[in-house]
């Protein structure tokens, strides 16, 4: 289970090997066409430098908000979730602590880029949270599908929908998932309430919602329309009101399994595959075929050797161990697939792991990994000379929290308060 407050974040229970790929993808604003490419590639390399940051000055910087008292147009205060690209190539990216989302004409080339508009506050120096349809109490992962961006809203226990991406500060939403109506922010567990939703994706016109605390994800089999709309099914629970950690099949906590979660948190789906990571679980769950019907069990494991392990960086005998190929520590909201890679964010192992063809089968070893400069290393910034902390730089990460990718560029949060912009060789 995952508690926040504004300006903390705590977990409670809490050589280059090149990825070699085409990169022939084109920047689609139907985030699942991009998803479900076959060509949509990336050649990636382990410990690659990043090209481009955005919240700092520069590779060296890490401080919120640049360590100045108040926000501006270059800066970040810890985002959370993957990056967004909209249909006319306006890019998207959740500013947490500041209660806002950073709206950008295009993906910056340069370092330190200013933002050319903002959602959530009526200027970039102003700070604060709200539940009205043109605030944020902390907004996360922003998700582009069609013509519509949908921002969680992990404060306010809510998803919002705008139809039409906006290019322009302060536009309210048209839409909120999780809430009868705009103005409020009650967490409920019920098929239309939410409590604390991490991320989210949408995959041939599907939406998925990590419910984390709540411990669940919710499926709408189409978009909503309208406030409040219940979800079509659950998965992780037996039914929707029905909210506890490891769900036993009949409504009291047990233990891990195919079918249940503690902490769900990152969400990817093309509408045919799902992929979900259990934060407190150390592990990520992949249901080959899309989900159709309430608690219905993952088909495969990675992180453990199996659906009942749980153990931080499993040795694959089921005791904790040094980092692997194989095995994670709190892989948090970062998980992305262009239907060919997996990437995924292996939180406290301070990493992003690459498996170049999508997993088939349980405890599968990732082929690279960006942040360390191998798998058996899982320091925040990796000053690059074996597994040792040192300052933040172009080629480390500290607390990732979110990956995306947009054409030959993949995109990542990093608890840095800035994003990294890796371009593929």
């Amino acid at each position: 289970m995952k508690t926040r407050t504004m300006g903390i974040v705590t977990a409670a229970a809490m050589l280059a090997f090149a990825v070699g790929m085409s990169a022939s993808l084109t920047i689609a604003g139907d985030d699942s066409e991009v998803a479900s490419s076959p060509d949509a590639t990336i050649n990636l390399s382990t410990f690659q430098a990043a090209s481009v940051e955005i919240g700092q000055v520069d590779f060296t910087g890490s401080m919120v908000n640049q360590g100045l008292d108040t926000p501006a147009a270059d800066t970040v205060a810890n985002g959370f979730g993957a990056a967004a690209v909209g249909p006319t190539g306006a890019l998207y990216l959740s500013d947490y602590e500041n209660q806002r989302v950073l709206g950008f004409s295009s993906i910056p080339s340069t370092n330190d880029a200013d933002a050319d508009f903002v959602l959530g506050q009526p200027d970039f120096t102003s700070t604060g949270q709200g539940a009205a349809a043109n605030q944020f109490g902390g907004p996360q992962s922003p998700v582009i599908y069609k013509k519509m961006l949908l921002v969680s809203d992990f404060y306010d226990a809510r998803v919002l929908i705008w139809k039409k991406a906006p290019t322009s500060t302060q536009v309210p939403a048209n839409i909120v998932i999780g809430q009868a109506s705009f103005g409020t922010s009650s967490p409920s567990c019920t098929g239309k309430g939410l409590d604390a939703p991490e991320t989210i994706s949408v995959g041939a016109g599907k939406l998925v919602i990590a419910d984390s605390s709540n411990a669940r994800v919710l499926i709408y089999n189409k978009i909503p329309t309208k406030n409040g709309q219940k979800a079509n099914i659950v998965l992780g629970q037996n039914n929707f009101t029905t909210c506890v950690e490891l769900n036993n099949g009949s409504g009291a906590p047990g233990a891990p399994s195919a079918a249940n979660f503690s902490y769900p948190a990152g969400i990817w789906t093309d509408g045919k595959r799902l992929v979900v990571t259990d934060e407190d679980e150390n592990r990520v769950l992949i249901w080959k075929k899309f989900p159709k019907k309430n608690f219905q069990k993952a088909d495969i494991v990675l992180g453990q050797p199996d659906f009942t392990s749980n153990v931080v960086n499993n040795n694959g005998s089921g005791v904790s161990g040094s980092p692997s190929a194989s095995n994670m520590n709190m892989p948090y909201d970062g998980v992305y697939s262009n239907g060919t890679q997996l990437f995924v964010d292996d939180q406290k192992n301070e990493r992003i792991l690459i498996w170049n063809q999508f997993p088939t089968q349980n405890f599968a070893p990732a082929d690279a990994v960006l942040g360390q400069p191998n798998f058996t290393c899982g320091v925040p910034n990796n000053d690059g000379t074996g597994c040792h902390t040192g300052s933040a730089s172009a080629q480390n990460l500290s607390d990732p929290t979110g990956i995306f990718q947009s054409g030959n560029q993949l995109i990542v949060t990093d608890g840095n308060s800035r994003y990294l912009i890796y371009n593929g060789m």
